[in-house]
Parts: C-alpha cells; structure tokens; sequence
C-alpha cells in the first residue's frame, strides 16, 4: 500500500466521520471528545503493539526504530483510535462509558484466554506472553466495538439487553 493511498483513505475516512456526526452544544462534546481521543490512542497505541508482536511470532521482525516509524498498515490503529475515540465521545456519552467498560472486560478476558492459547501454539515462555498480547488486544477491539454498539441503543433512558446471538428451535407440532 503506497503512502498517497493511505493518506487519502485517512482523508475520506475522517471527512465522512466529521460529516455523519449531528451537530451539538460544543461545551456538551469537548470533554468526551478529549477522553474519548486519548483512550483511542492508549488502545490504538496497545493494538500496533500486538499486530507487531503477531508478526514478530511468524518470523516478520523490527529491525530499527525507522523499521517501525515508516508508515504501512501496521500503524493505522495509531491513527484511527484517536479519530474513533473523539467521534464517540462527542456524539454519545454513555457509548463512550460502555466502550471503555466493556474493553476493560474484553482486555482482561483475552489476555486469560491468549495466554493459553499461546502457550497451546508455540509451546514457549515467550508463547504465553505473546499470546496474552495478541488475546488481550483482540478482547479489548471487541469489548469496544460492541460496547459502543450497545451504547447506541438509547441515549435516554437504560436500554433494554439486545442478544448478541439468539437461536430459535422449532419443536414440532406446528401447522
């Protein structure tokens, strides 16, 4: 991927975000919008970290720290989170708390479940905390992103549980 594509998928990809977002009272978003900013780039910062550690595991190793500035894909995270964060925050308070919460839950969750699925794959010390990176970086990217939906439900009042998954079984004796 050249560095004139990534820039302009950047581009559109916050010029549709900032178009999408109603507008509100300034002093209602600012705040969120910070929080929201810096706790995208913490979880955008901790997910480059773990798609480095990923490819690190399967032979693909930084050499210098130019190796790990130079803009490729990898890095993206670093730049959507704050982007993601600050839009969240501004458009919906109580998305932003449920992000936050239920990345915290997924965070933790997956660093239980990466340590022994490292430990299952590469056998190794170094498999364990790799795969306790990996488990919680993808655990936090799910708690956020389905936090945030749950967020979205109803600013109003307390929103009803929406089943993430639901299975109906027929058991006969119908027309």
């Amino acid at each position: 991927m050249s560095r004139r594509s990534l820039n302009l998928g950047l581009a559109v990809a916050l010029g549709a975000a900032l178009h999408a977002a109603p507008a509100r009272p300034a002093g209602a978003q600012t705040i969120p919008a910070v929080v929201g900013a810096a706790g995208g780039f913490v979880a955008g910062t901790y997910t480059m970290a773990a798609i480095y550690v990923t490819k690190a595991r399967f032979g693909h190793y930084l050499f210098s720290l130019h190796d790990a500035l130079t803009i490729t894909p990898e890095i993206l995270p670093v730049v959507a989170g704050p982007v993601a964060g600050g839009w969240l925050g501004a458009e919906s308070k109580v998305a932003l708390g449920r992000a936050a919460g239920w990345g915290a839950v997924g965070f933790f969750g997956g660093a239980a479940l990466g340590v022994t699925a490292g430990h299952l794959i590469w056998r190794s010390d170094e498999g364990r905390w790799a795969g306790a990176i990996i488990g919680s970086a993808a655990g936090m990217l799910a708690g956020v992103v389905l936090g945030a939906r749950d967020g979205f439900a109803d600013d109003s009042g307390p929103a009803a549980p929406t089943p993430l998954f639901s299975i109906s079984i027929p058991l006969g004796g119908g027309r």
